[in-house]
């Protein structure tokens, strides 16, 4: 038995394991990089759209409730022509009951 030849090709494998090992390691570091790369962008976008959402969904809110206080401020100085009585109702509950009792005031 050629003692250095076996040795010799023990050190050869437990080298190409090392260097196999090393690849794999490399492969999921970039992976897992790729992995929270797209995390982060997720989350960005999903921050992003629920604020859009949130602005949209709140100026959906206000806008009825602007109006309705143009209104009470002509009605506050007795311009009574200023008033659409004729726009539709909210579809908010609270503010629909606002404009409610608001035409019920001036009629």
């Amino acid at each position: 038995i050629d003692r250095a030849y076996i040795l010799g090709s023990i050190d050869r494998k437990v080298a190409a394991t090392r260097e196999e090992i090393q690849t794999a390691e490399k492969k999921v570091d970039d992976n897992l990089n790729a992995s929270r790369t797209i995390l982060y962008i997720c989350v960005v976008a999903a921050a992003v759209c629920l604020t859009v959402l949130s602005i949209v969904f709140v100026l959906r809110i206000i806008e009825p409730l602007v109006v309705l206080e143009r209104e009470m401020a002509a009605v506050a100085v007795m311009m009574l022509e200023d008033v659409d009585t004729k726009r539709p109702l909210s579809a908010l509950r609270e503010v629909r009951l606002m404009q409610v009792s608001f035409l019920q005031m001036i009629k």
